[in-house]
């Protein structure tokens, strides 16, 4: 499905990356989540792919931005803005989240796809960003495909995978 000018951008974990059409953004999701910001108007796009809600210490969040949701998503919405895309121009979707640990005891592991989704929801709140698209929880892990010449997501789940598309 890719075209001969398009390239694949992965992004990791505890990663933030934008791309413009004709560009794919793909990152592989468990317990972290991923925030996709797209632009139907720019077709500009942006994951963040967040490993845990909060910095517990508060030390580790200025060295590594990305791997926190609570300093991630601002700037996830800086590299849009600075990109052009305006606060209204642009909708996000949400993926992952899954309790990974399911025969681990530990309310502590169990609970970080909870953590992670709650900060997720919490923030696009506030900033008025609707979410039009979510697949969260669960126990599977999930690859995220977003295609930025139309905003279609695939999602690779559970051995299967599909098109989800909707426009804001």
């Amino acid at each position: 499905m890719l075209s001969k000018d398009s390239k694949v951008i992965n992004v990791g974990i505890s990663d933030l990356s934008i791309g413009k059409s004709p560009n794919i953004l793909r990152t592989t999701l468990g317990s972290c989540v991923g925030i996709v910001l797209y632009s139907p108007e720019a077709k500009i796009g942006a994951i963040s792919h967040i490993m845990l809600a909060r910095d517990p210490m508060g030390k580790d969040k200025l060295k590594n931005p990305g791997k926190y949701g609570e300093t991630a998503l601002p700037l996830l919405i800086k590299m849009m803005e600075d990109e052009g895309c305006k606060l209204g121009t642009y909708s996000a979707r949400i993926f992952g989240g899954a309790s990974m640990f399911k025969n681990i005891t530990s309310s502590f592991l169990n609970n970080i796809g909870e953590g992670n989704i709650q900060i997720v929801k919490e923030f696009l709140g506030q900033r008025k960003i609707p979410i039009i698209i979510e697949d969260l929880g669960g126990h599977d892990g999930r690859t995220i495909s977003l295609y930025l010449d139309d905003g279609r997501v695939l999602l690779k789940k559970a051995g299967t995978e599909k098109f989800l598309y909707k426009v804001k």
